[in-house]
């Protein structure tokens, strides 16, 4: 069965002011340092490794607590629309992707409806880790198919970390599970998708793809009213699985890997992506890597990708894209798309 013709916005991000560097994560974690002053050269030793092979740098972390996930998807959302010159009352879907939330109840997308005006709208939540986005743009394209009324659906998140990061490490052990957090960073983003192209480019999206593990479900974890933790050593592993899930989506529709321009990647490291290019056997420069801006901003992250890109002005009309993502769960959603200027 062929794709829908559906076709997706230039993304819309938003990021908070305040960048730290890797020397002011250091120093928060320093700042809670209880253990034995004579480990702590040690710890910091480990810390600056895991931060070398991944390459991080900086991470933008949202400090008024004032501020929600479902209003930073809001003003993701706002620059979406701005940039495709699509007005909130033309929405008939919207779908809220991230992580973050900070209720139960109502569903998230029902705030961000009502922070951008809209008076009527079918919205709900779609939650899962890492691909979270990229899982709701590939709902809101069935939804697209199913529904000949519907018109424009909308896709958002807003990563924020709050409580759920915690800079708490007090031994080389707590590393093991708590590592992966101090490269974490807050963004928002949003997506639009019609039937018909929109103003100032897009990508007619071709192929979506779910591939998911879950016997590895308790590898990558924020708890409800717990800290996030992750088992990066054992997740990393599994990487192994994600050049053969995309060479197999790219052969679904005849293309190979040396055919794709453009890698449009989740950036929990610039190792693992660099390792993801190395498998499907294509040149580092395919892909654009931003971790060293911004860090891991969860499901965000191909959407601050895919921005970055567009800023380069490399993208051209035909381009092939294959934009793809590998969260907790275990889980792998790929999308392939040709960008028309």
């Amino acid at each position: 069965m062929s794709f829908p013709t559906v076709y997706l916005s230039r993304p819309g991000v938003v990021l908070p002011a305040d960048r730290l560097d890797n020397a002011e994560v250091i120093r928060q974690v320093k700042a809670g340092y209880g253990g034995d002053p004579h480990m702590w050269p040690m710890v910091e030793a480990a810390v600056g490794a895991v931060f070398e092979k991944c390459n991080s740098r900086y991470r933008h972390i949202e400090t008024d607590p004032t501020v929600d996930p479902g209003e930073y998807a809001a003003r993701a959302a706002r620059a979406c629309l701005e940039a495709s010159s699509v007005e909130p009352e033309e929405l008939d879907l919207l779908i809220y992707s991230g992580i973050a939330r900070v209720y139960f109840e109502p569903a998230t997308a029902m705030e961000v409806a009502a922070r951008l005006g809209v008076e009527e709208i079918h919205a709900f939540d779609v939650t899962s880790a890492c691909v979270g986005q990229l899982e709701a743009i590939g709902v809101a394209s069935a939804y697209l198919h199913m529904y000949p009324h519907y018109r424009t659906a909308l896709v958002a998140s807003g990563e924020l970390t709050r409580s759920f990061l915690g800079y708490d490490i007090q031994s080389l052990q707590d590393l093991e599970t708590k590592a992966a957090g101090l490269t974490i960073g807050n963004a928002g983003s949003a997506w639009l998708l019609r039937r018909e192209p929109f103003e100032g480019g897009c990508v007619r999206l071709v192929a979506m793809d779910n591939h998911s593990l879950p016997q590895h479900w308790e590898l990558c974890q924020a708890p409800i009213d717990g800290t996030f933790t992750s088992r990066s050593r054992e997740l990393f592993a599994l990487n192994v699985h994600v050049p053969p899930t995309i060479s197999r989506v790219l052969r679904s529709v005849g293309w190979s890997p040396s055919e794709v321009e453009h890698f449009v990647f989740h950036q929990p490291s610039e190792h693992m992506v660099k390792k993801v290019l190395e498998g499907l056997g294509v040149e580092p420069s395919r892909a654009l890597l931003t971790h060293s801006l911004y860090g891991n901003t969860s499901s965000t992250t191909v959407a601050l990708t895919m921005a970055r890109l567009l800023e380069t002005g490399r993208l051209e009309t035909g381009d092939k894209l294959c934009m793809a993502s590998a969260a907790a769960g275990f889980s792998m959603v790929t999308a392939l798309g040709e960008w028309l200027g």
